[in-house]
């Protein structure tokens, strides 16, 4: 089975490449990853494409560190606006459990686990299947760092834990660079990948990063540049395709992504002759036409990523939208 990960996995790539004298552009290509996937940071590409390309770089540029320094340069706005969902919950580890219930929104085949422990602070780990046995150290070292990063967005860039674990052996050039890029002690040869959140972090309300919604508008949706007031409609259906895995794809959530009150998302959309149901009902007719007909995706899991209970009440949806059950759609692939 092959695992997706978000394009925007890599934001900041190019940049950091040609930083270290290496051609980005010929990199993507020797792995066999088009370049065209990556310009939008929604579209998904082999998790397994993005920890060759990783490999590569490193060795092409003599940059053992490379993965870690990709990963402190991210933070909550590689996550698009699933990131400022998750800025606007009530406590850090609120949002780190929203996080680690919807990792897959992100990258499939992450699994990011939260334990208690007896010194009063929290072990986060992470496992990723694509990474097993030491497969991929630069992917692991990214997405520990870009995790790190979240961390620090949410309570604070004075924030560090008290140590870092990595599965993989310590780099031969590079060893000190991440004690200093974490802030903090750092294991190597360890038992697991994760790192350690003291509780009092944990209880933090997060901090909202000034501008980020903002941001996501202006680079994700060039109609909206000159007015973004204008129409959200676009703007609120990209929040609707993000939030409806996660079942709380609510007019409440989708305007607290946005970084603004419920009322005035229903009175912008009423200014546009639309809806918030309006909007939910299309995006999800628009991801179902494509999902059944032309993938072999199961239904259970297409019904469960377009938010529904169950198979049954997708199934009358679809009945609904297309006048026939998915099961037995033209063109449908076995699952």
């Amino acid at each position: 089975m092959t695992e997706f990960v978000r394009a925007g996995s890599l934001n900041g790539y190019d940049e950091l490449a040609r930083k270290l004298g290496a051609n980005p552009v010929q990199l993507q290509r020797a792995i066999g990853l088009p370049t065209s996937q990556l310009r939008d940071p929604d579209n998904l590409i082999p998790y397994e494409k993005l920890g060759q390309l990783l490999e590569l770089t490193a060795r092409e540029t003599g940059t053992e560190t490379f993965g870690l320094r990709l990963g402190m340069s991210q933070g909550l706005r590689v996550l698009g606006l699933f990131g400022a969902y998750m800025s606007r919950q009530d406590s850090v580890t609120s949002a780190l459990a929203v996080g680690s219930k919807h990792t897959h929104l992100h990258a499939q085949g992450a699994i990011l686990t939260l334990n208690p422990t007896e010194r009063a602070e929290t072990a986060l780990k992470l496992d990723i299947l694509v990474a097993q046995h030491g497969r991929f150290p630069q992917l692991m070292a990214l997405s520990i760092a870009l995790i790190y990063q979240l961390i620090r967005d949410m309570a604070g860039h004075q924030w560090h834990s008290s140590r870092v674990l990595f599965r993989h052996p310590p780099p031969e050039k590079g060893k000190d660079f991440y004690q200093q890029a974490f802030a903090c002690p750092v294991e190597f040869n360890a038992e697991h990948d994760g790192f350690f959140i003291d509780r009092e972090t944990l209880a933090k309300k997060p901090r909202t990063l000034e501008g980020l919604v903002n941001e996501i508008i202006f680079s994700q949706f060039e109609q909206l540049k000159t007015d973004p007031d204008s129409d959200l409609t676009p703007l609120v259906k990209h929040a609707i395709l993000g939030l409806l895995p996660t079942g709380d794809c609510s007019k409440t959530n989708v305007a607290l992504c946005l970084g603004m009150h419920p009322k005035k998302l229903q009175r912008a959309l009423e200014s546009s002759q639309t809806s918030f149901r309006s909007l939910l009902e299309e995006t999800r007719k628009e991801v179902a036409k494509t999902a059944v007909f032309k993938s072999s995706m199961p239904l259970t899991s297409i019904a469960l990523n377009l938010g529904y209970a169950d198979l049954a009440v997708f199934s009358r949806s679809f009945r609904r939208w297309f006048g026939i059950p998915p099961s037995t759609a033209e063109g449908r692939r076995p699952s």
